[in-house]
């Protein structure tokens, strides 16, 4: 029996197996194949799967960005948050502003015209009365609150300017002397206490068909320091006039 296993091995090796020899290298690699039979599969996905990750990273990546940038626009910016200053600076500016355009305004009124309907409400008797034993004239008083209620803190105030610091006098006096009156320029400065300002107009006069003439009329205003007054004068006066008004009245 042995001696005819012999003779197939014999006759295999001259047939089938001809030429066939494993070396020790060859046994190794067939073990190590059965051993890991799925490691090439696993090289294979391994691409694939470091795509989808990078892929999917970068969404996240700028849909994160695209949030922040959304959010970041209804807050203010690092920059803007330093220059605190800058806004406050805006603020006075804006404060500064309103105040001198108070101040022009009252001069307009105060030196173009004469204003007809202003010296026909203080001339004309029949807006006069008698309250109280006290004269009154309260269309006058509607038109002044008109003419300056905007600017002035209240009523008493515009009352104070027309009767203590010359306001008006200038328009009267023009009337009753044939003078035109035109307000040429303003300069105006803040003071170093912030709510006071001093002017200096330069207002134009002329007589009939004279030469028209200029004087410098300097002042100097005060506006209130309450919140809710904001941009309202509580004080306005004329300091020096290089006599305009004494031009204005007796100059005929």
């Amino acid at each position: 029996m042995e001696e005819q296993l012999s003779n197939l091995k014999r006759a295999m090796d001259d047939t089938v197996y001809k030429g066939n020899h494993f070396s020790e290298e060859h046994k190794v690699k067939i073990r190590s194949a059965i051993k890991q039979p799925h490691k090439k599969n696993r090289l294979e996905w391994f691409p694939k799967l470091l795509t989808v990750t990078v892929l999917i990273g970068s969404i996240i990546f700028i849909t994160d960005i695209t949030k922040k940038s959304i959010n970041s626009s209804d807050k203010p910016s690092q920059l803007e948050q330093r220059n605190g200053s800058k806004t406050e600076e805006q603020s006075n500016n804006e404060v500064n502003w309103v105040r001198k355009t108070a101040i022009k305004k009252v001069l307009e009124h105060e030196f173009t015209g004469p204003d007809e309907k202003l010296i026909d409400l203080i001339w004309n008797p029949k807006y006069r009365s008698v309250v109280n034993n006290k004269a009154e004239n309260q269309e006058l008083d509607k038109y002044l609150a008109e003419v300056y209620g905007r600017y002035f803190a209240d009523f008493s105030r515009i009352e104070t300017f027309i009767a203590a610091f010359g306001g008006t006098k200038y328009q009267t006096g023009a009337y009753d002397n044939g003078y035109k009156l035109s307000l040429k320029n303003i300069t105006i400065e803040q003071e170093n206490i912030s709510y006071r300002y001093t002017f200096i107009a330069k207002v134009g006069y002329q007589k009939n068909g004279d030469e028209e003439k200029t004087a410098s009329v300097e002042g100097e205003v005060v506006f209130s320091t309450k919140e809710k007054e904001e941009g309202k004068i509580v004080g306005f006066r004329f300091v020096n006039d290089n006599g305009l008004l004494h031009i204005l009245r007796y100059n005929n």
